[in-house]
């Protein structure tokens, strides 16, 4: 699959459109559509998307911590045939731009055969532009639009700011099912202080992109996943080290492996699969007190895992 940056002049396909932070199970109803499209009358499956989050161009104080970076918004795509992701730069002239220009200019990029947008999409200044729109539009310009209708899950439907939601309160049980697959954190790992080290439990540093979403601090237990392919079992703290305080949030990841050395990752690009809650962050009176809670949390984690295997 390719990312293109603002493309100029694209060949025919079916185009999706859409912000698609987190892509969700609302997104991937959209994708799976398209994908249908696309294999039934033989076109390339495109996603119009845009860069940065339009909040953080019309009112950064409001600007959401974001479900996905780009490189994992695209490898989730490509699982649903995409063949490219084209990010759209949102600036202040995107923003101004009226409803008939974007469309006019949508048309002359991409020769959509087929748009598909969700059922809230809107576009053009001021959000003026809808799915309606684009299908009156489209009659004229000789492509047709597909409106997909919302997606619900337990009678609400499924959007990315529910999902920061139950992120925020550690339900990452819920996230996962809204998201239809489990949050990832990916970053690379980094020198820390050491302290799990000391107390026997070696830790690997992540460090995680800016404006990313993080979930409840706490314990969680987790898939790591390494560049070459590797997977391990890991108990997962996100937080700031309330007991020894070291002035930053950080996420750090304790492998659950049976070894004389333990795993060498750093420098290396990890990926944080979240599966499980285990507890929220803690304030203990000593060392020795954490020191005996995260032998507590590795093995729950432990036994979390070997009830899956």
């Amino acid at each position: 699959m390719r990312i293109l940056r603002d493309p100029k002049r694209l060949s025919p396909c079916v185009l999706v459109l859409g912000m698609f932070d987190g892509v969700h199970r609302g997104h991937q109803a959209l994708l799976i559509r398209g994908d249908e499209l696309a294999q039934e009358m033989v076109y390339p499956l495109c996603v119009l998307s845009f860069e940065p989050h339009p909040l953080r161009v019309l009112a950064p104080e409001k600007a959401p911590a974001l479900l996905n970076t780009l490189p994992e918004k695209a490898r989730i795509m490509q699982s649903f045939g995409v063949d490219g992701l084209c990010i759209t730069t949102f600036d202040r002239a995107r923003a101004d731009q009226s409803p008939e220009d974007f469309m006019a200019e949508m048309v002359q990029t991409y020769a959509p055969v087929v748009v598909v947008c969700g059922f809230n999409f809107t576009f053009g200044k001021g959000g003026a532009g809808n799915g309606r729109m684009l299908r009156e539009f489209g009659k004229k310009h000789g492509f047709r639009t597909v409106i997909v209708p919302e997606v619900l899950v337990e009678g609400e439907t499924v959007s990315s700011t529910r999902i920061r939601k139950v992120l925020e309160n550690g339900d990452i049980s819920m996230a996962n099912r809204l998201l239809g697959q489990a949050y990832t954190l990916s970053g690379k790992v980094e020198n820390g202080k050491q302290l799990g080290r000391t107390m026997g439990f070696p830790t690997a540093n992540v460090r995680i992109p800016r404006h990313k979403a993080l979930p409840a601090f706490g314990v969680y237990d987790c898939w790591l996943e390494t560049a070459e392919g590797g997977y391990y079992p890991a108990v997962v703290n996100v937080g700031s080290h309330p007991t020894l305080p070291e002035g930053q949030v950080t996420v750090e990841a304790h492998v659950l492996i049976e070894a004389d050395e333990p795993l060498d990752l750093y420098d290396q690009h990890v990926r944080l699969s979240f599966l499980r809650f285990q507890r929220a962050e803690t304030r203990f009176d000593s060392k020795e007190a954490l020191q005996a809670q995260i032998a507590c949390d590795v093995e729950e984690a432990r036994a979390y895992f070997a009830k899956m295997e």
